[in-house]
């Protein structure tokens, strides 16, 4: 009768594969063998011998258990095995393999000798007998079935019992010291609900685990699957820090008839040192496993820009604490360096997809890609609808910089912001560029002018960057060109040094003369006068920004309107916002998704301030009619300005100089003001008092009304702001625009001048229609009807144009000709034109520098490379100190200091060549 042996883990119903293979390779005569493979043995009493005819050449085959010696011993026990076979494929001699000796061990040696001969070879070495002969060769036993494609696992059964779920109720009858229990037999559905059961042991246990050596059939399953210790196998080398240790614990797992898994072998014995604690644990790589949901979780933080510590720390709040994470940073830290490498794969197509879905979502979304000869991006820009009817509203000053420079390609993104009717920065475009060259710059400001419609700013604010001077000159001839008056002044604590930072009263009058002055004369008397004050006029740095004051200094904008800005801070603070939102190192991809979400962010400031206006109140500072007139007219942001304005105004008096036409402001506390200070104003009124022109030119420069216009006004009663001085962009309908052939109908439009009879009567009868149309929603869809229905009986009708309508008389007089104008691009318009261009367009290089990716302010380009220099702290010049200094040549220097001997106290030599001991000096004191 045929038993099977377990190993170490006591009796089990399968059979060894190898006796299987025996049994199903010939005719079994069992008078007495045995047959050793992997852990189990199968013996009989009776004599020994396995044999079958055969034609062909002949072979034989020795062998035993594992190592050289085909004799295996275990035990007490020996067991000697021989195997000739005769096959078509030639002869061989070697060592069978057994996983381990034979475990109870025999009392005595048995011996095999199994012969056998088939006409064919099969995959095993032998040939196939017949089921009937198995079965009468060795009754009991079933024949091993080939099989050909077999699933990776079986199909969940709600009333089969989980194996990790039949051993945590056996605990309590089994008598260990852990749960789980890979006993041989345990059955699992998949490969990886072992894995998993065998890694929740080792971790009890303290080890850890990972896959080992696999088999699989001629058809490519796997059928045979090892999970072993983290340190089995053997090192690559011998000096080396791997820990691997050839570890013999493992498990073997193979396949059940209904295609699961199960434990066949299981070794348990450890030749190295277990982790003991959690914290060694989860060092190990199966440990260190994070599971497909906190995964989402890790995701997802991390697209918004939250940082390794804090993302580890907010996985923490959900665990209960930091120390229950089932994984350490350097797991997180791996996980996240995959996230960005998935992120920049296929950088190009992904980025262009993601504008294919912003063109879908959005009709009026562009952007424009230029590569170089390699097809690689030199420079990308997009725009959105949005933003393109906030350039119509908004667009006549904007300020442009490049000092941002986060991205996987250390490629500069440049800004384009604008400010809106209430004070707020809006972002009106963006563009990654390559190179901060002339011809970049060219494109930039050429492909922002068109995709916005192809109307150039008024003033355009920039940095000192002197290509980019270049190009506005060349592109934008009509645009005003300032720069930034926070990059020429940002050094001035550097270069001024002790001046600037110790003497507060320096840098008080300082400011003061940078933000307040208001008239040419008035700031160039006050430069004066701190020169000479302090005594600089020799100092480089406030020389080198006197020379180009015109470029930054405000009194120098006057008649240039700027909507109050004099820096491109406003591009400044976006850049910083965008910080919030766009990881170091991000892809391009990455880059204007999280761009699109400060798109939002400014949309979502803006709707508030929307809200604010119309429904929140106002309170008036001195209640005068104008200042009613002008809450009821501005934004709340431009009304809190005004209201400054009106509440400075009250320092004035107003001197007549010409009855309603020429007015004197004058300060109250004149004698107190600076020596340099403008104390009057001029004000000149129009003759139909329509408009109050001030010296200062702050409307010209600000678009609101000067303080000392204002004290005019309020002098001589008016209580209304004239129409000449409100400014459209910061009044509540600074977005009501219409296109050019209906800008009649606007709120703040009187009647057409060009109105002909027909479009009169019919503009008249369409709004008696629409109100009608408004009443209720039956009334809207008839309405509606009628509309679609007329829309279609005009369009024959109006084809042929008598040349009378508003529409070809405003053409006629505006152009000479009547003519309609179609702004078409190919290139965005065409989806086909588009794909055909995006395909083969390739990133550009990555740039990888040194150390950790950082989102620090990126220094333009007149920044690098500048060295400090020193200057004298006599004379202020460079090249010298003040101990060279030329200046004081003609003085006498300073005697040195005799040296004083600090053991005797004598003058003339030091300590250190004293000839008196330290006891006499001691003595003679």
């Amino acid at each position: 009768m045929a038993e099977t042996s377990t190993g170490d883990h006591g009796l089990s119903s399968r059979p060894s594969p190898v006796l299987l293979w025996a049994a199903s390779s010939g005719t079994v005569d069992a008078s007495r063998a045995c047959i050793v493979g992997g852990s189990t043995e199968w013996s009989s009493a009776s004599g020994p011998c396995i044999s079958e005819s055969s034609c062909g050449g002949a072979g034989s085959f020795e062998g035993g258990g594992k190592g050289s010696d085909p004799n295996l011993v275990g035990d007490d026990s020996r067991c000697q095995g021989s195997l000739s076979a005769g096959s078509r494929g030639g002869g061989f001699e070697g060592h069978g393999r057994a996983g381990a000796a034979e475990p109870n061990g025999a009392a005595a040696g048995w011996h095999l000798s199994l012969t056998a001969s088939s006409c064919g070879a099969g995959s095993e070495g032998a040939g196939r007998a017949s089921e009937t002969e198995a079965a009468v060769a060795a009754p009991g036993w079933q024949r091993r079935v080939h099989r050909g494609k077999i699933p990776e696992g079986r199909d969940p059964d709600a009333g089969r019992v989980s194996a990790l779920e039949s051993a945590m109720r056996g605990f309590a009858d089994r008598n260990t010291d852990f749960v789980i229990d890979p006993s041989l037999g345990t059955e699992f559905d998949s490969l990886s609900e072992a894995y998993d059961f065998y890694n929740l042991y080792s971790w009890e246990i303290g080890f850890g685990i990972r896959y080992g050596h696999s088999r699989k059939n001629v058809a490519g399953s796997k059928t045979v699957q090892e999970i072993i210790c983290g340190c089995g196998g053997k090192p690559q080398r011998s000096n080396n820090t791997s820990v691997c240790c050839q570890c013999p614990a493992r498990i073997v797992l193979r396949r059940t008839d209904d295609h699961g898994w199960y434990i066949s072998d299981h070794k348990s014995g450890h030749n190295h040192r277990l982790s003991e604690t959690c914290a060694e644990k989860r060092n190990w790589p199966s440990h260190r496993n994070i599971d497909k949901y906190t995964k989402d979780l890790i995701r997802h933080l991390r697209e918004n820009n939250v940082n390794l510590n804090k993302v580890y720390c907010v996985i923490g709040s959900f665990f209960g604490a930091l120390g229950k994470v089932p994984f350490n940073k350097r797991s997180l830290r791996t996980l996240c360096a995959k996230i960005n490498h998935e992120h920049s794969d296929d950088d190009v197509l992904k980025t262009m997809e993601f504008f294919r879905e912003m063109r879908a979502h959005d009709p009026e979304f562009v952007d424009s890609v230029r590569v170089d000869g390699d097809s690689r991006v030199k420079a990308l820009m997009w725009i959105d609808g949005r933003s393109k009817m906030q350039y119509k509203h908004f667009g006549d000053v904007i300020t442009f910089d490049t000092t941002y420079r986060t991205n996987l390609y250390d490629m500069p993104f440049g800004l384009f912001v604008g400010v809106n009717n209430h004070f707020q920065s809006i972002v009106l475009g963006g563009v990654l560029l390559r190179d901060e060259t002339i011809e970049s710059f060219k494109w930039v400001f050429t492909e922002f002018v068109s995709l916005m419609g192809g109307k150039p700013p008024m003033t355009i604010l920039t940095d000192q960057c002197r290509a980019m001077e270049v190009a506005i000159e060349d592109v934008l001839p009509d645009t005003t060109h300032r720069w930034c008056k926070w990059h020429v002044l940002r050094k001035a604590k550097e270069r001024l040094g002790p001046v600037y930072s110790k003497n507060s009263g320096f840098r008080d009058e300082f400011h003061k003369i940078i933000n307040s002055m208001l008239t040419t004369h008035e700031f160039e008397c006050a430069w004066g006068f701190l020169i000479e004050k302090y005594g600089l006029r020799n100092h480089p740095f406030l020389t080198q920004i006197y020379e180009v004051r015109r470029r930054w200094a405000k009194p120098y904008f006057s008649g240039k309107f700027c909507a109050m800005q004099t820096s491109t801070q406003r591009s400044e603070s976006a850049n910083h916002m965008l910080k919030g939102y766009v990881p170091p190192g991000s892809s391009m991809n990455m880059f204007v998704r999280q761009y699109a979400k400060l798109q939002f962010d400014r949309e979502s400031d803006e709707s508030f301030e929307e809200k604010r206006t119309k429904l929140a109140g106002f309170v008036l500072q001195v209640g005068v009619p104008i200042e009613l007139h002008a809450s009821k007219l501005y934004t709340a942001a431009m009304y809190e300005l005004f209201r400054k304005i009106i509440f400075e105004s009250g320092a004035y008096v107003v001197e007549v100089v010409v009855p309603k036409l020429k007015y004197i402001a004058r300060h109250v506390q004149s004698e107190r003001r600076e020596r340099w200070s403008k104390v009057s104003f001029e004000v000149n009124v129009s003759g139909d008092g329509d408009a109050y022109n001030c010296e200062c030119g702050q409307f010209d420069h600000t678009g609101l009304l000067c303080c000392h216009a204002l004290r005019v006004m309020i002098n001589l009663g008016v209580q209304e702001i004239p129409k000449h001085h409100i400014m459209k962009r910061w009044t509540k309908n600074a977005r009501d625009i219409l296109p050019e052939h209906l800008a009649h109908y606007q709120k703040d439009s009187g009647p057409a001048r060009s109105q002909t009879f027909r479009h009169s009567t019919l503009y008249i009868s369409a709004l008696q229609l629409v109100k009608m149309g408004d009443a209720n929603v039956q009334s809207y869809h008839v309405l509606m009807a009628c509309f679609a229905d007329a829309k279609s009986k005009l369009a024959e009708v109006s084809a042929e144009q008598d040349g009378m309508s508003l529409v070809e008389k405003e053409s006629v007089d505006a152009t000479g000709s009547s003519m309609t104008i179609v702004e078409t691009n190919p290139d965005f318009a065409d989806p086909a034109v588009r794909k055909r261009l995006h395909e083969g367009v390739k990133p550009p290089d990555r740039k990888q520098k040194l150390g950790r990716p950082t989102n620090a302010r990126e220094k333009p380009g007149y920044e690098v490379g500048v060295q400090r220099s020193r200057y004298c702290t006599g004379c202020h010049t460079k090249g010298h100190t003040v101990t060279t200094c030329p200046m004081r040549s003609h003085l006498p220097k300073k005697p040195r200091r005799e040296a004083t001997c600090s053991n005797c106290g004598l003058t003339g030599h030091r300590k250190t060549n004293c000839k008196v001991s330290f006891q006499d000096a001691l003595a003679g004191m």
